[in-house]
């Protein structure tokens, strides 16, 4: 399963893949941009709940239409589970496979797997794969030098070790829902988004990374034991420092400055539908800059704002009095023309904006398409950032394609890997196996 691309620094590294939802599976979408085989096992009766999320509208395929008796039963049996965007974005590049590894025979057919593999990986509570008879020891048995990730939601010892977490709960336990919202007496607020499942799979993918080459030194695999929320306590700025150093506890400012004195500071609506600028101010020579594009209106040479002091005592009416200025204004001109001035400003960008408009992104090639059996060709996000002049990651991986059908490469895996045969995999179909 390789394709005619640039090399990349994981090409020959195989990995079995028993990630679920979001963070253990974003591990994996990096390393396959790496160039890592990526094997991804689902089974029809119990699919990832993102495959039941975000579904898209099917384009064409590009390679014309699917022809059913070439597909595996199960991605005949389940089409609606191919549509999710959001199953794809986080496992592009990837392979996949069905196999039920409740039965017996199913178990069998992993630990083959197993054996031909660099690395397992899975997100599950911590005592799943125990409970399948899969521990470390059993999977070390199988091959001696195998990497085994388990990324739990809070890891595999301690109190909390048996609860099921998701990114918002992770987010919650790891204090940053503490520190995001306006001021008290208002409550705190969850960021919208899950950073608990987009932050993880990095340190995940760094420690696997670091175990490979440890492995490729000293011929050894390892157990790797990562909590989903741990990370999160690295997202709250400060906050733990400042109490372990001073026993201080840190408070929401909302959007206010909370370290340097800045009067404005804040996010204000501008012309047209939810549309917002950020304005920054943090001595008097931008201040004496925004007085004069905004054409020295009345209020500003009220006392209450002659200096920064007085302008933090009155910030909730400074604030009033700026946005009835830029709210009549685009935000784009707006940001040019303060910037232009000396006056921290910036646009605050939609993800339609990040998509559609921002040069910065097409000039890197952050968006790159990749097409798909069922959806046909959608642009994907480069999950790993970083630019490789020699080896260049890819989000398409050794597949050059999005996430993979259910049991997409059932005939791959089994067939060219394992080595069954067109009847032995049959029959396997028709017992529930695969």
């Amino acid at each position: 399963m390789t394709n005619a691309i640039a090399p990349q620094p994981l090409r020959g590294v195989r990995i079995v893949d028993l990630t679920w939802m979001l963070a253990s599976a974003g591990t994996t979408v990096i390393l396959a941009s790496l160039g890592a085989e990526v094997i991804r096992i689902e089974w029809p009766g119990h699919l990832d709940f993102t495959r039941r999320q975000l579904q898209a509208r099917p384009k064409p395929p590009p390679l014309g239409p699917l022809k059913a008796p070439a597909a595996p039963k199960s991605m005949q049996a389940v089409p609606e589970a191919n549509l999710s965007g959001l199953f794809s974005d986080r496992n592009a590049g990837k392979l996949g496979i069905t196999l039920n590894m409740r039965a017996p025979e199913g178990l069998e057919l992993f630990k083959k797997l197993v054996g031909i593999s660099d690395i397992v990986i899975e997100g599950f509570r911590p005592n799943a794969m125990r409970s399948w008879g899969l521990d470390y020891e059993t999977l070390k048995s199988i091959k001696s030098d195998i990497i085994y990730l388990q990324m739990a939601g809070f890891g595999s010892t301690g109190p909390y070790s048996g609860y099921a977490s998701y990114g918002p709960t992770a987010q919650v336990m790891s204090g940053i829902g503490a520190l995001t919202g306006l001021p008290e007496p208002h409550p705190p607020t969850m960021w919208n988004h899950s950073y608990m499942d987009v932050t993880p799979p990095f340190y995940g993918a760094m420690a696997l990374m670091a175990a490979l080459y440890y492995r490729n030194r000293t011929g050894k695999g390892q157990y790797i034991d990562q909590a989903q929320y741990e990370p999160g306590l690295f997202l709250s700025g400060t906050a733990v420092l400042e109490y372990s150093a001073n026993g201080r506890r840190s408070t929401r400012v909302g959007n206010r400055s909370p370290y340097l004195d800045a009067a404005p500071h804040g996010i204000y609506r501008c012309a047209g539908e939810d549309n917002w600028i950020a304005i920054a101010v943090f001595n008097e020579q931008e201040w004496t800059a925004l007085c004069r594009e905004m054409g020295y209106p009345s209020w500003a040479g009220d006392s209450r704002f002659a200096d920064m002091r007085n302008r933090l005592a009155n910030l909730d009416l400074l604030d009033a009095h700026l946005e009835e200025w830029t709210k009549k204004r685009e935000k784009y001109a707006l940001m040019y023309q303060l910037q232009q001035a000396g006056v921290a400003a910036g646009a605050v960008q939609s993800p339609g904006d990040k998509f559609e408009r921002d040069p910065q992104l097409k000039v890197r090639g952050f968006f790159v398409d990749l097409p798909h059996t069922r959806l046909g060709t959608w642009p994907h996000t480069r999950h790993f950032t970083p630019r490789l002049t020699r080896t260049p990651a890819h989000p398409g991986g050794i597949t050059q394609r999005g996430a993979p059908c259910v049991g997409e490469d059932n005939n791959y895996v089994f067939s060219t890997l394992l080595g069954l045969s067109a009847e032995e995999i049959a029959a396997y179909e028709e017992r529930g196996i695969i």
